[in-house]
């Protein structure tokens, strides 16, 4: 069993989503900046408490599906296989742990936590545009599932791991038990012959 853990950085997804949100608004403003400038406003993602306290929300969300779908790759064979997070509001950073099996190429924990990121990101944007622009919010959803897929690719096909233990041939040696029978024994054998392993 091996043990990885992806670190995230909150502030970086939450200002992605951010940006995201904000190039958005910007599109649409430049349409018609006037007729467009409040709802430009409201489409994008700020600083404002409630915009926080749904952005944090959505992040928990979206962590809370990665996990999920992670955890048919977790070996439920070992009674301690875990997927287990460390998000709270405090922390700048958090960390993802996934028990998986030995046969996991621990050289991708990079990859995987790109592509972590990438999908909690879409998922949040998913959230936010949900109830503004549903046809966007497909969008989105589609990104992250593409994520979704490149990370199960990653758990499920990693070549095996060289065996520890070395490969010995069996070895054997002939003996002539003839010779040590005595001459009054009552059995009479022809040569036999006794092989033996070390």
């Amino acid at each position: 069993m091996n043990t990885l853990t992806l670190t995230l950085n909150k502030e970086n997804i939450i200002s992605a989503v951010k940006a995201d949100t904000y190039i958005t608004g910007r599109a649409d403003k430049s349409v018609d900046a006037v007729k467009n400038a409040a709802v430009a406003y409201n489409e994008q993602a700020g600083d404002d408490a409630y915009h926080e306290v749904k952005l944090f929300r959505t992040l928990r969300e979206a962590l809370s599906k990665f996990e999920a779908n992670l955890a048919e790759y977790v070996d439920t064979s070992d009674p301690n296989a875990q997927v287990t997070n460390t998000l709270n509001k405090d922390n700048e950073t958090f960390t993802v742990s996934i028990t998986v099996g030995s046969r996991f190429n621990k050289a991708f924990a990079p990859t995987l936590s790109a592509l972590a990121e990438s999908y909690i990101i879409n998922m949040m944007l998913y959230s936010w545009w949900q109830s503004l622009k549903t046809s966007l919010a497909k969008d989105y959803y589609g990104f992250a599932n593409d994520s979704l897929i490149a990370v199960q690719r990653l758990l499920s096909k990693s070549a095996p791991s060289v065996s520890a233990n070395s490969y010995n041939a069996p070895t054997g040696e002939v003996v002539d038990s003839s010779a040590s029978q005595t001459s009054g024994s009552d059995t009479t054998t022809e040569e036999q012959t006794e092989v033996t392993n070390p």
